[in-house]
């Protein structure tokens, strides 16, 4: 039986190839794969597990966002491809795409700027068709922010407590500030349109928030057992320190107020160079197909010196700790063979 078993996993791997593969583990095959995702760069990778069982990747490409599905989170090779927004005449520079569900339809968000960084604004797109978000967007639509006209990226959207949507992103404290990047949060009216003035949440003081820069963008909303954390990224998105950090709000207490937050003062995710892993963040989180496992998905960098240039996306399984606030791996190097996501 041993040696069936043998023959068995030998023949899974020439099947699957080295992407994906199997390992005889406890007498059980197990299947398993190696980071990154895609044979491609993939910065600011954002993943949805939508009720239809598949996954879906928004990616910056064409002057537009291109969607991908896949039924595997651990491998996006032979995933399905559509073109589903183009950037309006004049716009460029989409940074960041995320796609969300919200109310009973798809919506994508990113940034856009006139060819210019300091022109960087938050624009929305809504699905065509709610059961089909590969048959295409809206065109986009600038979301304005009461009071203000400043610098704003990497929107995501916090649904809290009976459903009430926030706008989160990274912005500049004035018109022309370069930086500080700090997080702000506003109410939203419904998912295309912020209907207060911003509130600041967050700003750059820990010294490993400011390598390469001080920012903090990338904001990310992962709930646990009631509890609601808000994971961002910071220091130089182009530096090998770019890292994760988190805060959060407990009790439903209003997220509008500033002083209802929290925030650690540690990174919880950083560079490896033990295993040549640098740059990691820009993360955002998912569950396995089968719904027992927490997933992070990352960019990160092989070189430290790459740049924006090198980052690919990966992702490895998380826990959680005795609080119910998120327990990360220590990343892995590229090749590494990890278990592959349940019911994968």
């Amino acid at each position: 039986m041993a040696a069936f078993k043998c023959i068995a996993v030998v023949l899974v791997l020439a099947i699957f190839g080295s992407a994906e593969s199997f390992s005889l583990r406890n007498g059980t095959v197990k299947a398993t794969f190696r980071n990154p995702v895609a044979d491609f760069a993939w910065p600011d990778p954002y993943v949805h597990q939508h009720s239809d069982g598949f996954y879906y990747m928004p990616r910056s490409e064409e002057n537009g966002v291109a969607l991908y599905k896949s039924r595997t989170l651990s491998n996006w090779r032979n995933a399905e491809r559509a073109l589903v927004v183009r950037a309006p005449a004049g716009l460029m520079s989409l940074w960041a795409p995320e796609i969300h569900f919200i109310n009973g339809n798809f919506y994508l968000y990113f940034a856009l700027d006139n060819g210019d960084n300091a022109n960087h604004r938050m624009y929305v797109s809504r699905a065509r068709d709610a059961g089909n978000p590969m048959g295409g967007f809206t065109e986009p639509k600038r979301i304005v922010v009461p009071g203000d006209d400043f610098w704003a990226i990497d929107q995501t959207v916090l649904q809290y407590g009976n459903g009430q949507l926030y706008a989160i992103w990274s912005g500049w404290p004035t018109l022309n500030a370069g930086f500080p990047q700090n997080l702000y949060i506003a109410r939203m009216c419904d998912p295309e349109t912020i209907c207060t003035p911003r509130a600041l949440l967050a700003e750059p003081i820990y010294n490993w928030e400011t390598n390469g820069a001080a920012l903090l963008e990338g904001p990310q909303i992962l709930h646990n057992a009631g509890r609601v954390f808000v994971i961002y990224s910071a220091s130089g998105s182009w530096t090998a320190d770019y890292n994760l950090g988190f805060m959060g709000i407990d009790n439903l207490a209003d997220p509008m107020n500033p002083g209802n937050w929290w925030r650690h003062n540690q990174p919880v995710f950083w560079r490896n160079d033990e295993q040549s892993v640098f740059g990691v963040g820009h993360a955002s989180f998912t569950r396995s197909p089968d719904g027992s496992e927490p997933w992070i998905i990352y960019h990160a960098m092989a070189d430290p010196n790459a740049g924006w240039e090198g980052r690919t996306a990966r992702v490895e399984r998380f826990g959680w700790n005795p609080d119910n606030s998120p327990a990360f791996p220590r990343p892995s190097r590229l090749g590494t063979e990890l278990e592959a996501p349940r019911g994968e």
